[in-house]
């Protein structure tokens, strides 16, 4: 005899197939038709044709629960009958396996997901803090792509090992190796933040440690690269940069990113914001001789002294491209634009400079201790400016004669680190 509930009158029981709940046809009131493979499952069939999957069952000996399980064939027969087993075999033991799901997606809702880990580190202590940010930004979502709806705190050492595990098989070793160090940062600072319990990086191996680089320059390298540049081999904006970096050893993009209001045109020097800065201190470099001379010749322009693409400030991955493309046609073995602040800094502590004055000029802190570490930060508030001024004097000079002479012998100053 049929019954009719809130879910229409319900038929007799019958073993269900697709083909059979295909050929149900919808009537003048919605039924439901058991499934005698499955207790408690039923198909129901509204007045629309539209067939749904229902499950009655109780919570131990409870009130009899009715509950839809999805629309046919959006749900599949043999999926609608797993969670109706699950469902009942849960409840015969007493156990209200809803309530514990509602419960774990409410506690996964409430906890921090890496993409939202992502979003707070980027916010709290990349954007404007460093110079790489969108980079940092971009590697960790490209490292972490298949782990972002993840539990932060859920990820553990296995996990990353795979993700990055993948990366190197493909021949990318120091990829790998830079995303083991991005994830671990940020992993580091939201303990440090208390947002997770571990870090997940911790006692991974490194993938590609990576060399150092000690490339640097010797003095006739220096005079056929310069001549090189002196024959329009690169654009003048480039070659600028370039010689620039030879003459007072700042960054490359520190250099491209200069503007006239940073130059003191009456007093030669060079601001440095602490805004554009690797330690986000401003630096002052006195310009003299071939450095005055390139700036000078600039000076009338409105807004970035070096243009790059599109008008823009010039950056030094343009730089960078520049001397890739021409690999081939460079008159010395490959160099990068940081190689050049590594020759200036070599050159100078042959012509007998302090380490000192060297890192200042640098923008490098000096704090071999403690104590000279406490001095410079905290009490320390010379700029050098003098003391700059007089080994880049030098300096200059010093390059002139490798440019314009041949096979001078170095000569060493050794007043200039008690001049100022």
């Amino acid at each position: 005899m049929a019954a009719i509930g809130g879910a229409g009158q319900t038929k007799a029981g019958a073993g269900l197939t697709h083909r059979t709940i295909e050929g149900f046809k919808p009537e003048a009131a919605p039924y439901r038709v058991p499934d005698t493979r499955c207790p408690g499952l039923a198909l129901r069939v509204a007045t629309s044709g539209a067939k749904t999957f229902d499950l009655t069952f109780r919570i131990s000996r409870g009130p009899v629960r009715r509950l839809s399980l999805g629309c046919f064939p959006d749900i599949g027969l043999e999926a609608a009958r797993n969670r109706a087993n699950e469902l009942t075999r849960a409840g015969r033991s007493g156990r209200d396996l809803i309530a514990e799901e509602n419960a774990t997606a409410a506690d996964q809702a409430r906890r921090l997901s890496v993409q939202r880990l992502i979003d707070e580190y980027a916010a709290r202590e990349l954007r404007g803090r460093k110079k790489t940010a969108k980079e940092i930004e971009s590697r960790l979502r490209r490292a972490l792509e298949t782990k972002l709806a993840s539990p932060a705190d859920d990820l553990r050492r296995r996990d990353i090992r795979e993700i990055l595990d993948a990366v190197a098989d493909e021949g990318l070793k120091r990829e790998a190796e830079k995303r083991r160090q991005t994830i671990g940062a940020m992993y580091r600072w939201a303990l440090s933040r208390d947002l997770v319990e571990i870090d997940p990086t911790a006692g991974l191996k490194a993938y590609d440690p990576g060399r150092p680089r000690d490339r640097f320059l010797s003095e006739d390298e220096i005079c056929r690269l310069w001549n090189w540049l002196d024959a329009g081999n690169c654009p003048a904006e480039h070659s600028d940069v370039l010689r620039l970096q030879l003459l007072t050893g700042a960054r490359c993009g520190e250099i491209g990113g200069m503007n006239g209001g940073e130059i003191d045109a009456r007093n030669w020097v060079w601001t440095l914001p602490a805004s554009r800065s690797k330690n986000a201190r401003p630096r002052v470099t006195p310009l003299v001789g071939f450095a005055r001379e390139i700036i000078q010749a600039r000076l009338g322009r409105q807004g970035p002294l070096f243009i790059g693409e599109g008008g823009a400030a010039l950056r030094a991955s343009h730089v960078g491209q520049i001397l890739i493309h021409r690999r081939a046609r460079l008159p010395i073995a490959h160099f990068t634009t940081h190689d050049l602040r590594r020759t200036f800094a070599t050159c100078m502590d042959k012509m007998g400079l302090g380490h000192e004055l060297i890192a200042a000029i640098l923008g490098h802190e000096s704090a071999s201790t403690r104590e000279t570490h406490t001095l410079v930060r905290h009490y320390l508030r010379t700029d050098k400016l003098e003391r700059k001024r007089t080994a880049l004097q030098a300096w200059d000079q010093r390059l002139r004669e490798i440019i314009f002479s041949s096979n001078i012998p170095n000569q060493n100053v050794v007043s200039i680190n008690q001049a100022g």
